[in-house]
């Protein structure tokens, strides 16, 4: 670009202004850790982070939304701060020091190709992004790119501008500085043609040596990763997440990424002001560099810089995959370099004018400081597409961590509205806790009563949990609020010394079965429902006398008429065999729903196992002798319960 001397040394008062940038970026992107946001994919990549620290190394990060692994320098970064604490809020303050300084490194870059006072307001305005800011303090991979994008910047121009004997130093070293990029997800994979642009542009004085210095710093950072992908096979692009033909609205994101939030409503004077000087800036740096790429001295910066943006939206409309906001974060920071040259060419035609227009940049800088503080006050009462912020799930954590070593638990049993890995209350707890013995529990259809002393955490929307668990464990002080969208946790406390499942559980009817997995079955109850007209809410309580087991095993649960004809079902995992411990107590309950004109009865209720998918039934002893169906067959009718 060379509006100035490219060549011109920094001196004590920019790297004086670069450090008030950084300090400015700093204290945004490290206000209120607590609401940092922290959804499922910013748990998996704790979860990566953590195994990590057990040394658990993979070539690998986590799986994208189109089926392949990511690279896994972003789980590598995330590594590094948690060897100081494993509180999530400490690794987003890592990442928002690193979004801070890739601010001060834009700043010294645009200070060697424009004035001060422009170079200042494009860091500025970068500093006080909201988008910007979002994207450099949550654990989500995105959040790297622009610091390695800033350095991806720096190599390239100094590249592009430097003399032949420091040619093959920044061509290796923004070889390598792409490749980097490339290791943390794949949205750098826009920036390919802008890269090769540069490269063309420096053919001439290029040698071979230089191209094979520049190829093996890009190759060698990422040859682990493709080796370990090349192995696995990689998947079809052409799945469910493909590019669906649907136009995305990529000149909308680029202002919501260059503004920080979309164009303001007519009526909000200070936005549309706000909006207005940033846009006509804007307009006038791209005009600029426009005019700038047919000029000698600074074709070769410009043209970079028009390539970096110009491609990298090009490329979006070819890619075979459903396109996000989040692909174009790899336009930071050079979407602030066309705001600056707007500074710097209204700088030119008067010093009066440039130092006017630079006060109308931080007045903008300020309305965006309000901007950022008033969205994490409504974060703070909750915004759904935000969801709950990470200070929340981590005081549940903590609390439960803190009350297992009080009262010497051996481990924390969560009790939560489900237990799958999708299941994001299930996840982000299991893996804030990862350096705590724990389980986690359906609370929707089960409880867990371990032989050993347990801390419960239950979740407000595990209400099947909430009468067993009552009658068999003690509280431990008052409830936590789960979430600014309000739910709550209750810790209690499980002590197997001093209340026997079967006492505190009443009116389960006793009987005596074991089934071949090491399975007794201690008792059950038969209820209608109170939730629904026709229905029989069923609870059976069974041991189990072995720990985790690699079969798979499900129980079944079905309800014969007097002609042994099937009329409810209920197939279930239960407790999951793969999370046994010797000695639980397990309360699995569930529904069996009647049709109309099915009556009251008699029926049968057939109890028994499987293992899963190969749909083999498990042999059951009832009363010394093996049962020839496979199952504990109990006759109900109306209120009346035996065992045949």
């Amino acid at each position: 670009m060379a509006v100035q001397n490219s060549k011109s040394r920094l001196v004590r008062a920019d790297w004086v202004w670069a450090a008030v940038l950084v300090g400015v970026a700093a204290a945004l992107r490290l206000y209120r850790l607590d609401l940092a946001e922290f959804k499922l994919d910013e748990a998996t990549h704790y979860q990566l982070a953590s195994s990590l620290m057990s040394g658990s190394w993979s070539s690998v990060g986590s799986t994208s939304s189109f089926g392949v692994v990511k690279p896994p320098l972003f789980v590598y970064a995330l590594w590094l701060p948690m060897q100081l604490s494993r509180d999530p809020r400490v690794l987003s303050g890592f990442l928002g020091v690193l979004g801070a300084l890739a601010v001060g490194g834009f700043y010294l870059i645009l200070r060697r190709l424009l004035s001060r006072r422009a170079a200042f307001a494009g860091a500025l305005l970068f500093s006080v992004n909201t988008q910007a800011i979002l994207h450099a303090r949550k654990l989500f991979t995105a959040d790297l790119i622009p610091p390695l994008c800033t350095l991806l910047l720096g190599a390239a121009v100094a590249f592009l501008t430097c003399n032949s004997e420091k040619l093959v130093r920044y061509a290796a070293l923004t070889a390598f500085a792409l490749s980097l990029l490339l290791l943390v997800t794949f949205s750098p994979v826009l920036l390919l043609p802008a890269v090769s642009v540069a490269f063309l542009l420096r053919r001439r004085l290029l040698k071979a040596h230089d191209v094979g210095w520049a190829a093996a710093a890009f190759a060698f950072p990422l040859a682990p990763y493709v080796i370990s992908v090349l192995r696995q096979g990689v998947p079809s692009l052409a799945g469910g997440d493909a590019g669906s033909g649907i136009r995305p609205p990529v000149m909308s994101w680029i202002w919501n990424l260059l503004f920080g939030s979309p164009w303001p409503a007519a009526d909000r004077v200070v936005a549309v002001a706000a909006a207005l000087v940033v846009a006509l800036l804007a307009v006038m740096g791209v005009v600029w560099i426009a005019r700038a790429v047919r000029r000698a001295e600074s074709r070769a910066v410009a043209l970079f810089i028009a390539s970096w943006v110009v491609l990298a939206v090009l490329a979006v409309a070819v890619i075979p995959v459903r396109v996000e906001m989040h692909y174009l974060v790899v336009l930071y920071p050079v979407l602030f370099v066309f705001p600056a040259v707007g500074v710097e060419v209204l700088n030119q035609k008067s010093e009066r004018l440039g130092l006017l227009v630079v006060m109308a940049v931080i007045a903008v800088a300020v309305w965006q400081t309000e901007v950022w503080v008033s969205m994490l006050k409504d974060v703070e009462v909750g915004v759904a597409s935000y969801g709950t912020p990470v200070g929340n799930w981590w005081k549940a954590a903590e609390r439960a961590r803190e009350l297992a070593s009080v009262h010497e638990a051996d481990e924390v049993l969560l009790l939560l509205p489900g237990d799958d890995p999708w299941d994001e209350k299930a996840h982000i707890l299991d893996v804030l806790l990862s350096d705590t013995p724990h389980r986690v529990v359906d609370g929707l259809a089960t409880v867990v009563f371990p032989s050993h002393t347990a801390v419960l955490l239950v979740a407000s929307e595990a209400v099947a949990a909430k009468e067993p668990v009552e009658a068999c464990t003690v509280l431990l002080g008052e409830p936590l609020v789960a979430s600014p969208f309000g739910g709550t946790y209750e810790y209690r406390l499980w002590l197997p010394g001093e209340l026997d499942v079967t006492a505190c559980l009443a009116q389960l009817q006793p009987v005596a079965a074991k089934w071949d997995t090491g399975v007794d079955l201690l008792g059950y109850t038969v209820e209608r429902s109170p939730e629904a007209a026709m229905a029989l809410q069923v609870k059976v309580l069974w041991k189990t006398e072995q720990g985790p087991m690699n079969a798979d095993i499900h129980w079944f649960n079905h309800l014969l008429d007097r002609q042994g004809n099937k009329v409810a079902q209920h197939d279930h995992a239960g407790w999951p065999s793969a999370r046994w411990a010797a000695g639980d107590r397990v309360l699995s309950q569930f529904r069996l729903d009647l049709a109309v004109d099915s009556g009251w009865g008699p029926f049968t209720l057939a109890i028994g196992q499987y293992e899963y998918p190969t749909m083999i039934t498990i042999p059951v002893t009832l009363a010394g002798e093996q049962s020839t169906g496979g199952s504990v067959q109990v006759t109900i009718s109306g209120s009346a319960v035996q065992v045949e």
